[in-house]
């Protein structure tokens, strides 16, 4: 079983909570918020040093992440400012908990999260910049490595191994993710020079 088919899975277990959510009418936007929400109230919780409690709370908000875009779908009121919207939220989660890593009591006991956060950040953003750069001139490009999913895998592993060992399990995940991420935007970088070689477009 590969990593795509464990994603249609966990998409195909989601089904009844979808349905429940349209009958309801709560709206993507609603779903979108609060999972963001929730994330954000994860990573004051890592940042206190409760990181099981705040992988619980995490997970929850990622669920919710994973279910809007289908739950736009289903209400018939996909659109690309959603599509934004959801991305950006994404990004902002992202610097929370990071940012919560850093500052918080996992970065107060282990100094080397002061190069490996940044590291892993910069390297998610770029994974994801790749991707949005290369599909605004019309390419496609979800290839890699390590991808949202994988990073949201690491990054939970490492914090409950945390809470049941020793916050160095964090060390030891953001080093792999700050690799795994910078090695993946190359991946990208590297497809979209091959499949993008006759289109010319302005860079920034």
């Amino acid at each position: 079983m590969n990593l795509e088919s464990i994603r249609n899975a966990g998409r195909n277990l989601l089904i009844p909570v979808i349905r429940l959510l349209v009958s309801a009418g709560i709206s993507p936007f609603t779903v979108t918020s609060l999972g963001l929400l929730l994330t954000i109230v994860a990573s004051w919780l890592v940042w206190d040093g409760k990181y099981i409690a705040g992988v619980a709370v995490f997970i929850v908000g990622s669920i919710l992440d994973a279910m809007d875009g289908e739950l736009a779908r289903r209400q018939g009121i996909e659109s690309k400012a959603g599509a934004v919207f959801d991305s950006s939220c994404d990004r902002i989660g992202e610097i929370f908990m990071f940012a919560a890593i850093l500052a918080g009591k996992a970065g107060a006991a282990h100094h080397e999260l002061v190069y490996l956060v940044p590291a892993a950040l910069g390297g998610s953003f770029m994974v994801s910049y790749v991707r949005a750069r290369a599909e605004g001139v019309n390419l496609s490009c979800s290839v890699g490595l390590v991808t949202r999913t994988e990073r949201l895998i690491l990054l939970m592993m490492g914090l409950v191994i945390s809470g049941l060992w020793d916050a160095r399990a964090i060390v030891i995940a953001l080093a792999i993710l700050a690799v795994g991420t910078w090695f993946t935007a190359g991946q990208r970088m590297i497809k979209v020079f091959r499949d993008g070689r006759e289109i010319s477009t302005d860079g920034e």
